[in-house]
């Protein structure tokens, strides 16, 4: 079903390394932290979009003591290296697998919120094909245990806020502020509405004990993920200052309508047409896609789901041979209501809506069917829908 836990195991090996690397974890702060998977909407953040989310039961956990001095030390759960520095002469620039969580650090010790160091353990059971949504889990599972763990004063929107320009720093605009808001405020058995013109979150009822999220990873590495999705925001922007030639005001994509965009087809360039016309529909299924799950219409929820696959491959040309071939395969198969490629993936890999009862036969088919294709195995992982970010007890362990 679409509702599930699945993070205790982890939890205690994350414990235990803790340790084995820092002494008796009394006095720590763990929080687990849901990944997010964006339904509907992908791509339109940058243009004030309106977006469809979910919390899924894959997470990061975060275990944070703070120091009596100002060292820091960050330890992942793959091995017990640990990435030492100081608060002082800490340099968020100097890549690395803690590049993210450093720049965080950089930021609350440049607004004067933070003053001295920590132990941590970051740990997660994220497929990596999660992309965005599993590093905007990393960040805000962090910055939450280390609020908590020196009572700093921020409250949720300046949390996110942080999350948000640090990201904006490392990463660029590809940052996806709805992926912070279905981390943060994610509720069981709920998806994710985000309305980023309005600012507007909240979460829509689903029953969820008829379908499962399957996620397929063809395995197949896309190179530079984040400049393919960089080119795509350029290519939008320069789509907007066309148009404000013919539509006078707009801020940007959000403010162009379907039925006019098709009457003037002719104004831009064929491939920033396409790039736009991608953004406008996109924004259009995430607006129908709410009314639908409201009337509890998940088949035609579903419908929408496929239908953005085949925008995101046909005018925002960022699929491939594989994606496709997973999304045209697993709508052959009975019970499966929606598929679609996961953007800004650095694999080529999609997710499923597929009804339980046909579960096992879908994943079974199709590994066959991928297997018999391409001459090797798919990645099949079921998740389920979560609840937001949590704090854990010791006593909980």
């Amino acid at each position: 079903m679409l509702c599930g836990n699945g993070y205790g195991q982890n939890l205690i090996q994350a414990k235990n390394l803790f340790t084995s690397l820092f002494g008796n974890p009394s006095g720590s702060v763990m929080y687990i932290s849901p990944a997010s998977l964006i339904l509907l909407g992908d791509h339109t953040h940058y243009n004030d979009g309106i977006l469809i989310s979910a919390s899924i039961d894959k997470y990061w956990i975060c275990i944070i003591k703070k120091r009596k001095d100002s060292e820091i030390n960050l330890a992942g759960d793959e091995s017990d290296v640990i990435a030492k520095m100081r608060l002082e002469n800490l340099n968020a620039e100097d890549g690395g697998k803690f590049r993210l969580i450093k720049g965080l650090v950089q930021i609350l010790k440049e607004d004067g919120l933070l003053s001295g160091g920590f132990d941590c353990v970051l740990a997660a059971n994220v497929p990596e094909c999660v992309g965005l949504g599993s590093s905007a889990s990393q960040q805000v599972g962090f910055l939450n245990a280390l609020r908590k763990a020196f009572s700093l004063k921020i409250d949720d929107e300046k949390l996110l806020n942080i999350v948000r320009r640090n990201e904006l720093n490392l990463i660029g605009k590809i940052s996806n502020l709805a992926h912070h808001y279905t981390i943060q405020y994610g509720k069981e058995n709920r998806l994710s509405f985000i309305d980023l013109r309005t600012n507007e979150h909240k979460t829509i009822s689903l029953d969820s004990t008829e379908y499962s999220l399957v996620i397929c990873d063809s395995g197949e590495k896309i190179i530079e993920p984040q400049k393919i999705c960089a080119e795509r925001i350029e290519e939008c922007e320069v789509g907007v200052k066309g148009l404000r030639l013919y539509i006078w005001g707009i801020k940007n994509l959000r403010d162009v309508e379907l039925d006019f965009l098709i009457k003037h087809v002719h104004m831009l360039p064929g491939r920033i047409f396409s790039r736009v016309l991608y953004n406008v529909k996109e924004r259009s299924r995430a607006q129908t896609g709410l009314k639908f799950l409201r009337k509890k219409s998940i088949d035609e929820f579903g419908r929408l789901i496929t239908e953005s696959h085949k925008n995101l491959s046909d005018d925002y040309d960022l699929s491939n041979e594989q994606s496709d071939f997973l999304v045209g395969e697993s709508l052959k198969i009975d019970g499966v209501i929606g598929a679609k490629l996961i953007s800004c993936s650095p694999s080529r890999s999609t997710f499923h809506v597929v009804k339980n009862e046909t579960l096992d036969f879908f994943k079974y088919k199709m590994n066959e069917s991928f297997k018999n294709y391409f001459n090797r195995d798919l990645k099949i992982f079921t998740v389920n829908l979560t609840g937001g970010i949590k704090k854990i007890s010791q006593k909980e362990i």
